[in-house]
C-alpha cells in the first residue's frame, strides 16, 4: 500500500508528531473551558456539549476514516485529516457564538479520529520485528501529549489572557505538518480496490451516535421518553447495519465487521476489553473533581496531579512494549488488564489517605498505559493482519464507547450512592478488568 515506506523514516515522524499535536486537545479544552464559558456565556448545558460534540464526532468520523486508509491509502487520509483539523481549529479560534464553536469541534473530531490508527497500521506496514516496541513509543507520545498539553495551555493562558492563542499555535503546526506531508508522503499508493461500504458505514456511524446520545443524555436527563426513542434507533441501525453488511459479503465486497472475524472468539474478546479499558478511561474526566472534594485541594492544583498519572501512562507503555515483545500480545494483554485491577483494587484502599492516593495513581497511570497504548492494538493486528485498518478502528470505537458508558455510569453513582461516585465505579471497575483477564485467559490456554 505505500511504496518505498521502508527509507522513508521522516514521514513515520511526521505522523507521530502530527498525532502528539492532535492528541492536545483534551488537555487544551479542559484548561480553557472556563475561559470559553466566560466569553461565549455558555449555559451548563452548552458547556457539556463542547466536550461531548468531539466524542460524537470521533464516533461518527472513525470507522469511515478506517475503511478510507484501506481503499485510498495514507496519503490520502493523512492530508484529509490534517485539513479537518486546521479547520476546526480555525473555526474554534475565531468562533463569537455556541453553533460555530460546535460545529468546529466536530470538524477538529473528524482531523483527529484516525491518526492513531494510521500511525500504528504504518508500524505493521514497515516492521516485522519488535513490533510491540515500536508500538509502544507510539502509546509514549500519546501519554507526553496527556503531560505537555495543560502545561503548554496555562502558559498560553498566562501570557496571553486569552485562550484563543493556542489554538493559532495549533492551526500554524497543523499547516506546517500538511506542507511537509504534501513533501515527503510517497505519492505512489495503492489502496484496495473494491467499493466504498457507504450505507454500511453510515448506519454504522448513526447507531453509534444515536447510542451515544441514549448514554450522554437521555439517561443523565432522566426522560423516559428520550430514552426510548434513541435506543429504539439504536437498535434499528443495528437489524440495518447487520443487513446491510450480510448482503455485501455474500456478494464479497468489502464490509465494516465482517462474520468471519466476528466468528473468533479472540477477535470478540479484544473489543470486548477494548470497552472495558474505556470504562476505566472514564475515571479520567472524574479524577480532579473528586480530588477537590475528598482531599479539600484547589481546584486548580486539583487538575494537575493527574500529571502523575500522564507520567505513569508514558511509563507503561514502553512496559507494555517490552512484555508484548517477550510474552506476545495474548499473554501481555491479559497481565495487563490483571495489573490495572491491581491498581485498581489499591487506589479503592488509598481513598482516605492523599499520599497513598497520589501513589495509587501513578500506579493507575502505569498499568493503563500498557493496555491502553500497546497490547491490545497488536492483539487485534494479529488476529486480523489483513483488515487492521478497519479492526484498529473498531478496538478505538469499543473504547470511546466504554469512556462514554463509565461517564454515564459514574454520574448515576453520584447521583444514587455517593457525592462522586468514584467509590462505587471503582469496584464495579475491579470485577469488569478481573472478567477481561479472565476471558484472554481461555484464549491463553486454547492458544498453547
Amino acid at each position: 500500500m505505500l511504496s518505498g515506506v521502508k527509507s522513508t523514516k521522516s514521514f513515520r515522524w511526521l505522523i507521530i508528531i502530527s498525532l502528539f499535536v492532535t492528541q492536545l486537545d483534551s488537555g487544551i479544552i479542559s484548561t480553557n473551558l472556563s475561559s470559553m464559558t466566560r466569553e461565549l456565556m455558555l449555559s451548563a448545558m452548552q458547556k457539556g456539549w463542547v466536550v461531548s460534540i468531539y466524542t460524537i464526532g470521533l464516533l461518527l468520523a472513525t470507522p469511515i476514516m478506517g475503511n478510507l486508509i484501506d481503499r485510498y491509502g495514507y496519503r490520502f487520509v493523512f492530508l484529509t485529516e490534517l485539513a479537518f483539523y486546521f479547520v476546526g481549529v480555525m473555526g474554534i479560534a475565531l468562533s463569537q457564538s455556541f453553533p460555530v464553536l460546535l460545529v468546529s469541534r466536530l470538524i477538529q473530531a473528524f482531523g483527529s479520529s484516525s491518526l492513531l490508527t494510521l500511525a500504528i497500521s504504518l508500524v505493521f506496514a514497515t516492521h516485522e520485528n519488535k513490533v510491540g516496541s515500536k508500538v509502544g513509543t507510539v502509546g509514549v507520545w500519546v501519554s507526553l501529549a496527556t503531560i505537555f498539553a495543560p502545561l503548554a495551555s496555562v502558559i498560553s493562558l498566562a501570557r496571553t489572557h486569552n485562550w484563543r492563542s493556542i489554538y493559532f499555535v495549533l492551526a500554524l503546526l497543523i499547516f506546517v505538518l500538511f506542507i511537509l506531508g504534501l513533501w515527503l508522503m510517497p505519492k505512489h499508493q495503492e489502496g484496495k480496490v473494491g467499493s466504498f461500504d457507504i450505507k454500511g458505514n453510515t448506519v454504522f456511524a448513526i447507531g453509534l451516535v444515536m447510542f451515544n446520545l441514549f448514554l450522554s443524555v437521555g439517561i443523565p436527563r432522566k426522560s423516559f421518553l428520550l430514552s426510548i426513542c434513541l435506543i429504539v434507533l439504536s437498535l434499528l441501525m443495528l437489524w440495518f447495519f447487520i443487513k446491510i453488511e450480510t448482503k455485501r459479503e455474500n456478494e464479497q465486497k468489502h464490509v465494516l465487521i465482517s462474520k468471519r472475524l466476528w466468528s473468533n472468539q479472540l477477535y470478540r474478546k479484544t473489543l470486548f476489553n477494548g470497552m472495558v479499558t474505556g470504562l476505566v478511561m472514564s475515571l479520567f474526566t472524574f479524577f480532579p473533581s473528586f480530588i477537590e472534594a475528598s482531599y479539600h485541594v484547589n481546584s486548580r492544583r486539583a487538575g494537575s496531579f493527574l500529571t502523575l498519572m500522564a507520567v505513569g501512562t508514558l511509563i507503561g507503555a514502553k512496559i507494555g512494549g517490552f512484555w508484548t515483545e517477550k510474552r506476545g500480545a495474548l499473554q501481555a494483554s491479559r497481565g495487563a488488564m490483571l495489573c490495572v485491577a491491581v491498581s485498581l483494587i489499591l487506589m479503592f484502599a488509598s481513598l482516605n489517605s492523599f499520599m497513598l492516593f497520589l501513589v495509587a495513581l501513578i500506579l493507575f497511570g502505569i498499568a493503563i498505559g500498557m493496555v491502553m497504548s500497546v497490547t491490545l492494538q497488536v492483539m487485534i493486528v494479529e488476529i486480523s493482519p489483513d483488515d487492521r485498518n478497519v479492526s484498529l478502528s473498531l478496538l478505538s470505537i469499543s473504547k470511546k464507547m466504554g469512556m462514554v458508558l463509565g461517564i454515564t455510569l459514574v454520574s448515576l453513582f453520584a447521583g444514587f450512592l455517593d457525592a462522586t461516585g468514584i467509590k462505587a465505579m471503582l469496584i464495579l471497575l475491579v470485577v469488569a478488568t478481573l472478567i477481561g483477564s479472565i476471558v484472554l485467559r481461555k484464549g491463553v490456554s486454547k492458544n498453547v
